[in-house]
């Protein structure tokens, strides 16, 4: 396939994923690259979607060098991000490509191309990846993995938030950790004014300052901490210098 060919790895799952899952109300989301990051607006995925308004699909592509089993593009930094929003249940997957050309780029393509090449595209959490050299033989296909069962029922986390949330785009990271890591007992509870506020807060800004962090203290409570990476680096000096010496 070639180095730094990772956007024709993700047109091969986009095209893939739309035959494939045709008859599942299938709604897919490639963000632009300078939608995508580590902050509260940004998205966490070179891919989001949604099947059946349930099957949530949170995808960041690489392209593999098959015969070395590298990925020549794999950034560390973007690693521990994706791991981090791991650790919050965010369930965010690196995808890979086993095959040097996959069934989508075979001219002409051969039948049941859809099936074929999800079924070459393995898919894996950010922790047992495990980095540059991927695992591959302990990582399952994104074939089987549509087909399996998984808990990334989206249609039950909406309802959490009581339809402010309403389509892919709206998946933001502050979005994803407030609908992951956030108890469901403690969005269930808010109002649905107070679900508005807090979705306001997380949209309003790349970075919560501490002033929203306040606000976020104030409606979710002690649920507020997930939320601390994302507050900015002013705020978090700020807290820093406020705080007593410890001893």
């Amino acid at each position: 396939m070639g180095r730094g060919k990772e956007n024709k790895v993700q047109a091969a799952i986009f095209g893939a994923l739309q035959v494939y899952c045709q008859d599942r109300n299938l709604h897919l989301f490639p963000p632009l690259s300078n939608q995508q990051g580590g902050r509260l607006r940004s998205y966490c995925a070179d891919l989001l979607g949604l099947a059946d308004h349930a099957d949530l699909i949170a995808l960041e592509v690489k392209e593999l060098d098959v015969p070395n089993c590298v990925f020549h593009a794999f950034d560390e930094e973007q690693h521990e991000v994706a791991k981090q929003f791991e650790s919050l249940g965010v369930p965010l997957a690196y995808a890979y490509n086993v095959l040097e050309t996959l069934p989508y780029h075979e001219r002409p393509q051969p039948p049941h191309w859809a099936k074929h090449t999800l079924a070459s595209i393995n898919r894996s959490m950010p922790t047992p990846l495990p980095g540059r050299s991927p695992d591959m033989n302990h990582h399952q296909s994104l074939l089987d993995w549509l087909e399996g069962p998984h808990k990334t029922d989206a249609s039950d986390l909406f309802g959490r938030v009581h339809g402010a949330v309403e389509s892919v785009e709206d998946l933001r990271n502050g979005i994803l950790v407030l609908l992951y890591a956030v108890p469901q007992q403690t969005l269930a509870a808010l109002t649905p004014d107070d679900i508005l506020r807090t979705i306001n807060v997380l949209q309003s800004s790349p970075r919560l300052s501490r002033s929203q962090r306040i606000v976020l203290d104030r409606l979710v409570g002690t649920s507020a901490e997930v939320f601390d990476r994302f507050t900015s680096q002013a705020a978090r000096e700020r807290d820093r210098r406020g705080r007593p010496p410890s001893g």
